[in-house]
């Protein structure tokens, strides 16, 4: 049996939204992580290395992964554009793709600052 392939017309669409769905992911990550953190004061994460609690490492660390994630939608978008046959649409797609993937990753350098800034559960 075959698998499916995914096609331009689903690959497209998941591509526009990867950079605010990466975001949120990350934004939910940030709470969860938080709230373990301080409800559970013996947990691990609330422990501390090399100055920082271990949660705002995960954070740190999570971050990272989606900025890179982030990119790699850019990749693949500029990649799927050049094998498309509508040039003007398959580059306003590579641009919006873009577009949201820099102002997702705004967003999560901006949720990222606070763990430099303030106590993670002050």
């Amino acid at each position: 049996m075959k698998t499916p392939v995914l096609t331009a017309f689903g690959r497209n669409p998941l591509l526009l939204i990867a950079g605010p769905m990466i975001w949120m992911v990350h934004f939910l990550g940030i709470y969860i992580v938080n709230a373990i953190a301080c409800a559970r004061p013996d947990s691990a994460l609330a422990m501390h290395a090399r100055g920082m609690p271990v949660s705002s490492w995960v954070i740190l660390a999570g971050s990272a992964a989606a900025l890179l994630a982030m990119g790699l939608t850019i990749r693949i978008a500029i990649r799927s554009a050049r094998h498309e046959d509508a040039p003007d649409a398959a580059r306003f797609r590579v641009w919006l793709t873009g577009a949201l993937c820099v102002l997702s990753a705004l967003a999560v350098a901006w949720q990222t600052v606070p763990i430099f800034l303030v106590a993670a559960c002050g």
